[in-house]
């Protein structure tokens, strides 16, 4: 094998130092998740509008120019870390629709409904969500199209996912509803809510323990009102 066919070409090589590293290098990746830990650190502290592109590039320990290199604006950061929620939102929900209806009978609802509530408590409450959450609320304004597209593929999705649950338990007579999208709605609300709320004003999700107390109060409140 010659000189020339273990290095490559010149023409293969003279591309490659055009075109730089690929976008699965380790190295980009390394620089891409670097970039956004800064980033989501910055916009979750000093807010979308208060935080610079030399901020973000001096905590991330790069130069401007790298951050410009893989990020084209403020913008495109933003996007992607709320991509990424709506990511887990999305996977949450596929698995969500993964899950059988067909074991499940009156004498078992209760604690496969406790199963579930504690889960999508637990998903839904915790700190990195929550801290993107508010991050999303305040910059709606600026980013309406943003927001809506994270309510329809990550909370939305999610509450699609039980109405179809739910609707085939009613079709087996093991709930009673009329509207499975405003029962799953309420489930949704009635396991993660409170603790929720008060994770979104504070900034501080609660404990393991008091996260899954709620959500079993929420089933059971969920169950009176459904339940047969």
């Amino acid at each position: 094998m010659s000189a020339t066919s273990r290095a490559g070409s010149p023409d293969r090589r003279r591309r490659q130092l055009f075109e730089g590293p690929r976008a699965d290098d380790p190295r980009v990746l390394r620089t891409r998740a670097a970039v956004v830990d800064a980033a989501r650190t910055l916009f979750l502290q000093k807010g979308y509008a208060g935080t610079t592109i030399e901020e973000i590039a001096a905590l991330a320990g790069l130069a401007k120019r790298t951050v410009h290199n893989n990020y084209a604006d403020k913008d495109a950061l933003f996007t992607e870390i709320v991509a990424d929620v709506i990511a887990y939102a999305e996977e949450f929900a596929g698995a969500l629709r993964q899950e059988s209806m067909a074991g499940i009978t009156a004498a078992n609802l209760r604690p496969t409904l406790l199963d579930l509530g504690r889960r999508l408590a637990l998903g839904i409450v915790r700190l990195e969500v929550v801290a993107l959450r508010r991050l999303l609320i305040g910059e709606a304004r600026a980013f309406p199209s943003l927001a809506r597209e994270y309510f329809d593929r990550a909370p939305g999705q999610v509450i699609d996912a039980l109405a179809s649950h739910f609707e085939r338990l009613a079709q087996r007579r093991l709930l009673k509803l009329t509207d499975a999208h405003r029962a799953a709605a309420q489930f949704a609300y009635l396991v993660a809510g409170e603790p929720l709320d008060r994770a979104m004003l504070v900034g501080t999700t609660p404990p393991k323990g008091q996260v899954i107390a709620c959500a079993s109060d929420g089933v059971e409140t969920f169950l009176a009102r459904y339940g047969r």
